[in-house]
Order: C-alpha cells, then sequence, then structure tokens
C-alpha cells in the first residue's frame, strides 16, 4: 500500500494538491470566505464513497498583493480557519473531513457536502464560473428556513462565547454555509480571538486599507465599537448577526454599503436605523424588535446569543424538533428515541423542501446504522403522508436499500406490521421484487416473533399471492405455528391468517386442510375460541366454502357447542357464539326441509316453528273438536224427533225451583255469566242466519251457536228447555224494561226473513234482553219487566213449548230465567250442562263439524261452580 501510494505522489506533480488523492472533485458549486476566496466543489471520497465538498484557495488569488508578506498573511488566514474548523466540534459549525492540504498552487480542506455559502444564495455569485448552478440560482427560502437558519448561528455563536471563550469577528454571509441538508453551519473561523488573560475584553485590529481586504473581516458586518473604538466583546458578534439577518430580508444587501472605505463606513452607521426603516416592513413582526436592538451601537441594549435564542420568534414545535436531529449524533440512544418520536408526531406539519432536504437524509442515515429502530417510525410516517409521485422518486430508491439489508428482528417486525403502507404506495413490480421476498424469507425464520409478523403480512399481501404459494407456503406455515406456540397472540395470528386465506382457496383446500385443523382444537383461551368462531362465520358467508349442513351437523357444532360453557366467555363472546351456533342450526334446518320436501313431495311436512309432541292424544283430539262447528241440518225429521225427545224427559219438564237465599248469594257471578253467553249467542245467531238466507239451500248444514242460561237450582242438575217460537209474536214490541240496555230487539227465524223492529228505549242496565224466535211467531210478545232479568231469552223450536212462555213470567227478584237452547249435540267436557244430560250424537250431522264450545263452556264452568256451593 505505500508503494502504491509513493507511485502515485511521485506521478502527481507538485501543482496538484495532495487532497486529490483521496477525494473525485466534481464541479464548482460555490464560493465562500473573505472576499469569496474559497472555491467550494463537488467531490466523493474515495474509500467509502461518501460525498463531500473540498474547498481550494488558489494562490493565483493573491498575486495582484504585490508584496510576498502580504501574500503569506491571507494564506495564514485561510490556514488559522481550517485549523479552528477541524478542532472545534458541534453541530452548528462547519464539519471538516479531511484537514488542510497545500501545495505550491493551492490550499485545500474537504468538509461534509454543502450547497454554497449563504451570500450564494442571496445573489453574491463573485468568484463563480459562467455556468451557475441552476439549482443555487434558482434557491428561495421560505420562512421556516430562515428561522430555523438564525438559530442555529445564534446557537454556534452561542457555543463559541461561553464554551470556547472566542469571539469570531466575521459574522457575515460568506461565513455561513448552507448544507445539502440545508442546515446553517458557521465557518470563516480565521479572525476568532480569545479574551486577555484575566480580562473580558478581546484584542481587536480596526478595518485598514493598510492590509489587503481579503485579510480582514467584511467591513460592512463589523460593529461600530470595533471600528471607531477599537473595542470589542461578544456582544460585537451579536452587532454583526443583526446585520445579516437585515440582508437576508434585504436581497442579500448589507444596510452598510461602505466599499471598503472607513470613512464612508462612519457616514453611514449614522444613517443606519433609517435604512433599517426601509427593511424592518419585509421582517417577521416578532423578529423586528430583537433585531432594532441588535444593531443598536450601544451595546447595553444588544441581547446575547443564550437570550436572543430564546425569543418567541423560536418557539416552533418544528423547529424544535428540528433542533433535536441536528443533535442526534451526539445522543444517548433514549434521547434518540424521544426525538424520533417527536419528530414522527410532526411530519405532516414539516413543509415539503425541509421534509426531503434536512428531515430525510437524516433518517435514511440512521436507518443504515444499528440504531435503526429508532428511525423506523418516521420513515414510514414520511410513507404515509408522502404523495405518490414523491414516495416513487425520492423515498423509494432508499428504501429498497432498508428493504435487502440486514436489520434487527424489531425492525423486520416494524417493517411488516407496517405493510400496508408501504403496499398502498409501492408499484407492483416492487412489491413481487422487494416486498414479497422479505415475507417469504421472514416465514422462514426461526424467530417465532418473525414468523407472528410475517403471518400477520399475509392478509395485506394475498392479493398478490397465487394458489399455489398459499396452499403449499403460507398455510402450512400458519398451522405449525399455532400449534408449536403457546403463546395466544401467536396463535390469534396464525388463525387471523388462516380467515384471510379462506377466499384465495378453493373448496377442496378447505375441507381437506382447514375444516378438520379447526375442529380438532381444544384450547379454551377465549380470544382464541371467538377467533375460530369468526372463521366458522366467514365460511358460513357464502356456499363456495363447501359447509355442509352435514358437515356442520357431525363436524362442527359438535367442537363448538362446549364452548357454550365455558367460564372465561364474556356476555358479548357468548353472544357471538350462540349466534353462530343458531346460524348454523337455521341451515341444517333450512336445507334439511328443502332436501325432505324433494324427496317426499307427496307428503305433508310440517311448517317449521310446530312440533307435534307423541303420547298427547287426548288434547290433540280436545283441540280438534274445538275446532269443529256444529252444523245442523234444521229441516230434517231427525233433528225434530231428537226435540220432541229431549223437551218430553221429566228432567227438563219438571224445572227446579231455586232458593232465594242461594240466589242471592250467587247472582252477580251468575248473572255475569249469563251475560257473557248471551252477547256472544246473539251475534253468532245474527251472522250465522244472515249466510242461511243468501244462501237459499235448506239441505246445507247451517252452523248454529248454542245459548245457555243456566238457572241456579236449590238442588239437581239445571234443566234445558228446548221450544219454539210462538212464546211471543214478532210484529209486536216489548215492552221496555227499566233494567234493560238492549237498543234494539232482533227476530231470527229460520226460515223466513230477518228484520230489525221498531227500535225499543234503551235502559240503564240491560245487557241486551232479545226475543228470538226460531221457525216460528209470537216472539214479540210483550213480557213483564224483571229487575234483575239479565238476559233471558224465550226461545221456541218446533211449538212443543209455547205455552211455557205463552203468559208472562212473574218478576222475581232472583230468578235468572232458564237457559233456551237449540242445538244440537256435542261431546260433552268437565263440568259441561250436555255432558251432564248425555244428548248423544245428531243423525245426519258429521263429528267433525262439531266443535266445544269456548266462550260458552266458561259461563257454564262459572255457574256450575257457584250452584253447587
Amino acid at each position: 500500500m505505500d508503494v502504491l501510494s509513493m507511485l502515485k505522489h511521485s506521478i502527481i506533480s507538485d501543482d496538484t494538491n495532495p487532497i486529490m488523492r483521496d477525494f473525485e472533485i466534481g464541479r464548482q458549486i460555490g464560493s465562500a470566505g473573505p472576499e469569496m476566496v474559497w472555491k467550494i466543489f463537488e467531490a466523493v471520497r474515495q474509500d467509502d464513497k461518501k460525498e463531500a465538498s473540498v474547498f481550494i484557495f488558489d494562490k493565483k488569488i493573491a498575486d495582484k498583493l504585490h508584496k510576498p508578506r502580504r501574500r503569506e498573511t491571507v494564506s495564514e488566514i485561510l490556514r488559522k480557519e481550517v485549523h479552528h474548523l477541524s478542532r472545534i466540534k458541534h453541530p452548528k459549525i462547519l464539519t471538516v473531513f479531511h484537514g488542510l492540504e497545500e501545495c505550491h498552487d493551492s490550499l485545500a480542506f474537504a468538509t461534509e457536502p454543502v450547497m454554497g455559502s449563504l451570500a450564494n444564495i442571496l445573489g453574491n455569485f463573485e468568484r463563480m464560473p459562467a455556468m451557475i448552478p441552476q439549482e443555487l440560482k434558482d434557491y428561495v427560502f421560505i420562512e421556516l428556513e430562515i428561522k430555523h437558519g438564525i438559530l442555529q448561528i445564534t446557537e454556534a455563536l452561542s457555543y463559541l462565547h461561553c464554551t470556547e471563550q472566542m469571539l469570531h469577528r466575521n459574522i457575515c454571509p460568506q461565513s455561513i454555509l448552507v448544507t445539502k441538508r440545508g442546515v446553517w453551519k458557521l465557518a470563516g473561523l480565521g479572525f476568532v480571538e480569545k479574551p486577555k488573560e484575566g480580562k473580558d475584553t478581546y484584542p481587536c485590529q480596526p478595518w485598514t486599507t493598510k492590509i489587503p481586504k481579503m485579510a480582514q473581516p467584511d467591513l460592512n458586518y463589523v460593529a461600530p465599537e470595533i471600528q471607531l473604538e477599537k473595542s470589542c466583546n461578544t456582544l460585537s458578534d451579536m452587532f454583526s448577526l443583526g446585520m445579516v439577518v437585515c440582508s437576508i430580508f434585504n436581497q442579500g444587501k448589507s444596510l452598510i454599503n461602505a466599499e471598503h472605505n472607513p470613512s464612508q463606513y462612519s457616514r453611514q452607521v449614522d444613517q443606519m436605523h433609517e435604512q433599517f426603516s426601509s427593511v424592518a416592513h419585509k421582517m417577521p413582526l416578532s423578529l423586528v424588535e430583537p433585531t432594532e436592538k441588535m444593531i443598536n451601537r450601544d451595546i447595553r441594549y444588544r441581547p446575547t446569543s443564550q437570550s436572543f435564542s430564546l425569543l418567541r420568534y423560536f418557539q416552533d414545535t418544528v423547529v424544535a424538533s428540528l433542533q433535536h436531529i441536528d443533535m442526534v449524533d451526539r445522543q444517548d440512544p433514549a434521547q434518540k428515541a424521544e426525538a424520533y418520536a417527536n419528530l414522527a408526531q410532526i411530519i405532516p406539519m414539516i413543509p415539503r423542501k425541509i421534509l426531503y432536504k434536512n428531515v430525510f437524509p437524516i433518517v435514511c442515515s440512521e436507518c443504515k446504522t444499528p440504531e435503526i429502530v429508532f428511525a423506523l417510525p418516521v420513515l414510514l410516517t414520511m410513507i404515509d403522508f408522502a404523495p405518490r409521485d414523491d414516495y416513487i422518486d425520492i423515498i423509494l430508491p432508499e428504501f429498497r436499500t432498508i428493504l435487502c439489508s440486514n436489520k434487527p428482528v424489531q425492525a423486520t417486525v416494524y417493517i411488516l406490521n407496517k405493510l400496508d403502507v408501504v403496499l398502498a404506495k409501492s408499484p407492483l413490480e416492487d412489491i413481487k421484487a422487494e416486498v414479497l421476498p422479505l415475507v417469504f424469507n421472514t416465514l422462514d425464520s426461526s424467530s417465532l416473533q418473525l414468523q407472528e409478523a410475517a403471518l400477520g403480512a399475509i392478509g395485506g399481501i394475498k392479493e398478490y399471492l397465487d394458489d399455489t404459494i398459499i396452499k403449499k407456503m403460507v398455510l402450512p406455515r400458519a398451522k405449525s405455528l399455532f400449534y408449536r406456540s403457546t403463546n395466544v397472540k401467536l396463535r390469534i395470528n396464525a388463525l387471523s391468517c388462516i380467515d384471510h386465506m379462506l377466499d384465495s382457496l378453493d373448496k377442496m383446500i378447505i375441507l381437506d386442510e382447514v375444516l378438520p385443523f379447526l375442529t380438532d382444537i381444544t384450547c379454551q383461551d377465549p380470544d382464541v375460541v371467538m377467533h375460530i368462531v369468526g372463521v366458522y362465520k366467514h365460511m358460513l358467508s357464502d356456499k363456495k366454502f363447501g359447509l355442509t349442513h352435514n358437515l356442520i351437523a357431525s363436524k362442527v357444532m359438535p367442537s363448538l357447542i362446549p364452548h357454550t360453557v365455558n367460564p372465561g366467555l364474556t356476555m358479548e363472546q357468548f353472544g357471538a357464539l350462540m349466534e353462530v351456533l343458531r346460524e348454523m342450526l337455521e341451515q341444517i334446518d333450512r336445507q334439511r326441509r328443502n332436501k325432505m320436501k324433494q324427496e317426499t313431495v307427496s307428503i305433508a311436512v310440517p311448517s317449521r316453528g310446530s312440533l307435534k309432541m307423541t303420547g298427547n292424544d287426548e288434547l290433540q283430539n280436545d283441540i280438534s273438536q274445538a275446532q269443529r262447528l256444529l252444523m245442523v241440518d234444521v229441516g230434517s225429521n231427525k233433528f225434530q224427533h231428537l226435540h220432541k225427545t229431549v223437551t218430553s224427559t221429566p228432567e227438563l219438564q219438571q224445572r227446579p225451583k231455586s232458593s232465594p237465599k242461594t240466589n242471592k248469594r250467587n247472582h252477580s257471578l251468575q248473572s255475569l255469566g249469563m251475560s257473557l253467553v248471551s252477547i256472544s249467542q246473539r251475534w253468532v245467531f245474527f251472522f250465522t242466519f244472515q249466510d242461511e238466507k243468501s244462501s237459499n239451500t235448506l239441505d246445507k248444514p247451517m252452523e248454529i251457536i248454542r245459548r245457555h242460561s243456566l238457572v241456579p237450582p236449590n238442588s239437581g242438575q239445571p234443566t234445558i228447555s228446548i221450544t219454539s217460537e210462538d212464546a211471543t209474536s214478532p210484529d209486536q214490541s216489548r215492552r221496555p224494561s227499566t233494567h234493560s240496555l238492549g237498543p234494539f230487539s232482533l227476530s231470527v227465524s229460520g226460515f223466513g226473513d230477518y228484520h230489525f223492529r221498531d227500535r225499543r228505549r234503551p235502559s240503564s242496565q240491560s245487557l241486551g234482553i232479545l226475543p228470538i224466535s226460531l221457525f216460528g211467531e209470537g216472539g214479540d210478545r210483550p213480557r213483564r219487566p224483571s229487575t234483575h232479568s239479565l238476559g233471558i231469552f224465550p226461545l221456541g223450536c218446533f211449538g212443543e213449548e209455547r205455552d211455557r212462555f205463552d203468559r208472562p213470567r212473574r218478576p222475581s227478584t232472583h230468578s235468572l230465567g232458564p237457559i233456551v237452547v237449540p242445538d244440537v249435540d256435542r261431546r260433552g267436557s268437565r263440568g259441561s250442562i250436555f255432558g251432564s244430560l248425555g244428548i248423544g250424537e245428531i243423525p245426519g250431522v258429521s263429528s267433525q263439524n262439531q266443535r266445544r264450545p269456548s266462550f260458552q263452556a266458561f259461563g257454564e264452568s262459572v255457574m256450575q261452580l257457584f250452584t253447587s256451593k
């Protein structure tokens, strides 16, 4: 190596600077220093190909200085500058990559990559080539850049004043370098001074024409006390900084234009405040007053560097985060983590220019170190908020390198967890070339944490995978991870991965691989159970998954039903489980019924929800009897014969007399039962005979509802009288009763017209006393009013009992009257009057048309209950 270096050195002529051996020099991009003597070139370091900038001073510039001593003075000041820059290490002071190299014709040193000096950006292109870089000409500062840049120079001065105990003496745009990241760095340390021993004052030399201007500070930025009073301190640098602030808002021009003439300087210092008034309106309002104090001739009004940096103007969230990022190289891991966490939260607030020039390079460089875990959240947040064009053109080239590099486990896991952000912005070819290999390589990792993250990412990339990859690579790894892991979170991720893949799997794979896997799971953890339920619910949503009712009944439900008694389930989880089980039962019921209907078309299948229990024949017979209607052939001789037979029996001819004491005791409830029966039957008769008349057919069975009236007996069974309508004449109106409430009289004839007679006078207590006649006349014959009559209906049938009702009834205060029932026999029920009478089936009338009384039976039961006491 030494031989090669010697050979290379021998080849290079004495006119070539040695720095050329270590750096590849590119084009000139700027100039800086006193009188802009430093030419700035793009460069790349040979060893690591790291980007840099090389500053070169061509000694021929000083050749016009005729005296050799003056030429050497200029070189000495420049050497002093490089020396101090190499020694002082601070984030806000220009960083030197390579120390000073000198040859016969030049001085050179290398630094971090810079874009140019502040003077160049403000429009000073002195000692620049004819082809000025376009980015330098078009560069315009935004407000946040200016705010941040002024604060950075202030912090650099604060470090020099407080820590290094040095006075800069040449604060001007030529001494401030702007890096390619947009950071303002302080340079031009060739005129620094240290205080005299034991004193707070610094030695200073006013500007003079006796010394070359290349060897002196810029007169337009020199403090008045230095030039006029030959004294200086750290506040002199604050005056120069105030003049720099004014030049930034004045198109790069200072408030003083002395043109290297001390006399003119003295005159313009007195007019400086008038010049400031013309510039102040261009400055932010919160910066005007502090700047005015900084350029005050009285140093007592000038703020120090520390107090100036605490201005409200600099209290900005973005500026504070950028300040922390600038110091990240000097921070410990905990401070780095906090700085990057704060930066990630304000990414949307950072202007695009600063984001990609300042923040993005730092984040990318940090992601290429072992401490990538701190910077990755910021990078992924930038990807999330970046426009797709910016992502493809600016971020993606660097992100490809990060994806392919070796990373800590935590970094890979974080990228996989945020993979949806990357997929949303990345082109398809980059997804297949960069993202999918990352996921598959992670699946093959031995780390369970990496495998878990990879399985979680499968749901996002499933649309980019074909069935073969899913079947042979993803599904077996998901099942294996579930079986090998005891961690609940890992198992849940495996189930989630399978759930995401269902739509991409064909039916046979689901039935052969997925369904047996699910039914064999015996884990009792509630979260795992809920994810299993979720997979089943997904499979129930579409027939394409092949989950038939046979599989549900024989495989799925037997594995789920034991979980219904899992004590670990919450109310919500239990509800979700039961919902899925009900859905399965519904599907079984639906598919089973459809199949049975197809197989047994001629056999009636019970409707859903009506289950007929066996072993209850008596209940079924009662229900059937209750549903039948009594059908009577009113024109048949059999019915007349039955009527005569029943009415001629001794039990019916001898009606037992009721006891007043008994009637009085049972009067209320008996009256209620009588009234309920009367009201129900009166309307049934009306509509029944309406249908009979409309049909005009005597042979058609007519549905007759029986009317009941129970007489509270003194002893024995109640009697039933079946009579004809001859008792009263339908042409004569009934005499109103004082207790009658019925608004009309109704006469119903089986073979004649039915019609409404003259309205009767309403009474306040009547419950509808209606004379109803069948097949005869005389139904309207007036009856003597009874004060307690509750609906006694004289009813005659075929003239058998006409005489019993021709004469008026003797009013009785407790009489409830006899029950008059023209009806056919029906099957008696417990406590029924017809059951006790033993009236059999009427010939010619089908037993299916007979039905049990409902409303009437209730009245009978009530009366029987109280008459038995």
